[in-house]
């Protein structure tokens, strides 16, 4: 009896359940109020996603806004241009995203034309740089690295918001014995050439400063002196960073950068369709054992600075075609020969190549006892003078014996690859050297 004291009424049973009953009703009308005012406001402005039969909206304009959040913390570097061809610009490239890990930045990827790289698509032909790599792939590698990452041109866009905070022109020239670089001295300085505000892409420029390779030693100095940790920075011209060469910016990088990538380790990022066209070449014009032959006879013209040289490119590739032939002539049977050259209408787009083109028929009909193979870009519908340079040398990697003839870092990289992939001694390129030639031997 005394417990059944202690529990409720059934009147008080009733008034609970009812009071519960009307504060559910309550909440659930308000519910249905504020979901219908949230949904009514947002909807010209958010998407649906479909997940599990179920769709789900969000306000893009709230997804933005996170997104502007989370970009206000990014730091850029974008390079105007990489000043030279593919393997050397590939390396300026590559030391760039290195110079970015002091300062956390990311680097715009570059767009490519023609074997050469670009921060900006000033005009029609220019492609991204996934015409000659595997971005994302080689993204992975540089974080791993502890490289500065890549970031997108639209990424860019919405970070940068059209405009550079401070463009830097490197002055690659050497300074007077007189001046001299301490703590005291700025080491930067008012550009003295004319520069406009704005870049024909429609980026906005706030301030230009001009800087000497050789006055700032670190990334370090150049994050917090020079551009002073501002979040978008455009680089006129980017030479890559060597201190063993007075033509590019000598900085001594971060220890943060644990494995600094080379261009001779970027050819595992080639685009796999252009892999695809050189497999495919072999199997239809030289089968699985053929010779490869590289000439780069602007090398031997020391880069076209010594015109009278043709004499000497001539007796170069003669010998280089004797040798070819002794090699064949011991050989149970012909082996087919594949030639790739910088006088070709494909090769090699710098000035120094320009000479030996205009020859490319005399020099042909040295090398015609070979009876060369050449690639033709126009099968594959090929265009383009990097994409022509990458199927080359992996075809010329494939060869069972590689001759080469006249150096260049484009030929010292096609030469690291064939050594590599043959188990070869790397120290066997030096053998390469040739006072005359330039470089001159059969691997």
């Amino acid at each position: 009896m005394a417990l059944l004291k202690g529990m409720p009424t059934n009147r008080t049973l009733r008034v609970a359940l009812i009071l519960f009953c009307g504060i559910t009703a309550v909440i659930l009308f308000f519910q249905r109020k504020i979901i219908k005012h949230f949904g009514d406001s947002d909807k010209d402005a958010s998407s649906s996603l479909s997940r599990k039969g179920i769709n789900f909206k969000f306000n893009t304009s709230r997804m933005e806004t996170a997104g502007n959040l989370q970009s206000a913390g990014r730091k850029i570097f974008i390079a105007f241009n990489y000043w030279e061809q593919l393997t050397a610009a590939t390396n300026n490239f590559l030391d760039l995203t290195a110079v970015a890990a002091y300062g956390g930045r990311q680097v715009v990827v570059p767009f490519v034309k023609n074997s050469r790289l670009y921060g900006f698509a000033t005009n029609k032909g220019f492609e991204t740089l996934e015409m000659y790599y595997n971005v994302s792939a080689l993204n992975r590698t540089l974080r791993f690295r502890g490289h500065g990452t890549l970031i997108s041109w639209k990424e860019f866009q919405d970070v940068c918001q059209g405009k550079l905070d401070v463009v830097v022109r490197f002055d690659y020239t050497k300074l007077r014995k007189a001046i001299k670089y301490n703590q005291t001295t700025q080491p930067f300085f008012p550009c003295n050439t004319s520069h406009t505000d704005t870049i024909s892409v429609g980026i906005k420029v706030e301030r230009t400063i001009c800087m000497n390779v050789f006055a700032v030693k670190s990334d370090e100095k150049f994050e917090n002196e020079v551009i002073e940790r501002l979040p978008c920075v455009g680089l006129d011209q980017w030479r890559g960073s060597n201190t063993k060469r007075s033509y590019r910016a000598q900085f001594k990088l971060s220890p943060n950068v644990t494995k600094r990538l080379h261009s001779d380790e970027a050819a595992i990022f080639f685009n796999s369709k252009l892999l695809h066209v050189a497999r495919d070449f072999i199997t239809k014009n030289l089968g699985p054992l053929f010779i490869s032959v590289h000439i780069r006879a602007e090398k031997i013209l020391k880069d076209g600075r010594h015109i009278e040289s043709m004499a000497t490119v001539r007796k170069c590739i003669s010998s280089l075609t004797a040798r070819v032939q002794s090699y064949n002539n011991v050989s149970t049977a012909p082996v087919p020969v594949f030639l790739a050259s910088d006088f070709a209408d494909f090769g090699s787009s710098s000035l120094g190549a320009n000479t030996p083109r205009e020859k490319s028929e005399s020099l042909m009909n040295i090398l015609a006892p070979l009876k060369p193979t050449v690639f033709q870009p126009s099968t594959y519908n090929l265009t383009d003078r990097g994409t022509v340079a990458i199927v080359e040398m992996n075809i010329l990697v494939s060869g069972k014996r590689l001759f080469v003839v006249g150096g260049g870092t484009f030929q010292r990289w096609i030469v690291k690859q064939f050594l590599h992939n043959n188990n070869i001694d790397q120290r066997s390129q030096v053998k390469c050297w040739s006072k005359m030639c330039n470089t001159f031997c059969d691997l």
